[in-house]
């Protein structure tokens, strides 16, 4: 990480109307409820923000906060954000040190951002106390401090904020400043995944696996992992599919693991890509094919060198991936199926794969040409 830019601190939505928002639309003579970014809401909030308003203030930087970190309505955004926060405004606070940490429209300053962050949080500002917490687990303008970082996720959590719901939830399962307590890390992460968060419901499924949990259940973790795959999370997806395939919790289906596994595949998850590549070896859930398998497991090969940066060479990833942080399990179990591969399949269908994987450059066209050319339409979209 670099020492003065953090990328993962996110800014508030732009889209959502206080109500705040509506109160001020009414008072400039307006019907419409909510500000939707025109031209002419941008000149209300110039108004109102001229007039002294923190909370227009406020919006007036999120509407004319930009995408681009170099645009000029970033700076603008800072100006009036300093306004707002010289006024203890909790939320302009929290948004400023978002760009101050993320360098945007102003120079990046690790130590100034995590000050705005504190100020907000201790004003009760949820968002403020989750990148708080964010910026002491991580060691960001602060020292790092895992056990105060907990803090600050159960203050924003306790206020329903889903992704610090899932911070408490994974430190108590790592044992992040706490004591390991896996009940209690159910407890946090299933207030997530009753709103339906993808991510928390695929922790909350793997919690449920692990056999040193107390409230260990097949059938619980069934339950979120399938929720978060029919979201579309393509981890989920993966597990999903080996439910399927060994039968646990529901009764074994071949053809299911394979359309589950196809689906996360899709989206170049490297194990559901190396997994389908088994079943079209052995034709299990689908026709056997090694030309496919072998294509899926170069397929996995180059989306690690991708992730690194680098075209893929056909070289071992070993070396080059993991001092990046790369998942060295993942390395290893790509090198080891085309070593497997290479063993059983006939020169000219490795030669096919190559050729299909340069001819098939996105993932979702390699999956589809390697479907069954007589297969159904109603099949095909499933």
């Amino acid at each position: 990480m670099k020492n003065n830019v953090d990328l993962r601190f996110t800014l508030p939505e732009t889209q959502s109307a206080p109500a705040m928002s509506r109160v001020l639309a009414l008072l400039d003579g307006r019907v419409d409820a909510a500000l939707q970014n025109k031209p002419q809401d941008i000149e209300a909030w110039q108004r109102q923000a001229a007039l002294g308003s923190p909370e227009a203030q406020y919006e007036l930087a999120r509407m004319l906060t930009s995408g681009n970190p170099l645009s000029a309505d970033n700076r603008a955004a800072v100006k009036w954000l300093r306004k707002a926060a010289e006024k203890e405004h909790a939320a302009s606070q929290h948004m400023l040190g978002v760009l101050i940490a993320r360098g945007q429209g102003v120079r990046a300053n690790p130590q100034q951002a995590a000050q705005l962050f504190r100020a907000a949080a201790i004003m009760g500002n949820a968002d403020a106390q989750y990148d708080l917490g964010r910026a002491l687990e991580w060691g960001f303008g602060t020292e790092e401090n895992l056990r105060e970082a907990l803090t600050w996720y159960r203050l924003a959590g306790a206020q329903g904020h889903t992704q610090a719901q899932i911070a408490v939830g994974r430190a108590y399962t790592e044992g992040r400043g706490c004591e390991p307590n896996l009940v209690q890390a159910a407890s946090w992460l299933r207030k997530a995944a009753l709103s339906h968060c993808p991510q928390a419901c695929y922790q909350l499924g793997l919690l449920y696996l692990r056999p040193d949990n107390p409230q260990a259940s097949n059938q619980d973790a069934y339950r979120w992992i399938s929720e978060a795959a029919r979201a579309g999370l393509d981890k989920a997806q993966y597990e999903l599919a080996i439910f399927y395939w060994s039968g646990r919790a529901v009764v074994r289906n071949q053809q299911e693991a394979f359309a589950w596994a196809s689906r996360a595949a899709a989206q170049n998850n490297v194990r559901a890509l190396l997994f389908l590549s088994r079943l079209y070896e052995t034709g299990s859930g689908c026709a056997l094919n090694r030309c496919g398998a072998y294509a899926l497991a170069l397929r996995a090969q180059q989306v690690l060198n991708q992730a690194n940066g680098k075209k893929s060479s056909g070289k071992p990833l070993v070396k080059k991936l993991s001092s990046a942080g790369a998942d060295l399990n993942e390395i290893q179990e790509v090198e080891l199926r085309l070593r497997e591969l290479s063993a059983v399949a006939e020169t000219s269908e490795m030669l096919a794969a190559q050729m299909l994987c340069e001819d098939k450059p996105s993932t979702k066209e390699l999956l589809e040409s390697l479907r069954p050319a007589g297969r159904d339409k109603k099949n095909a979209t499933a």
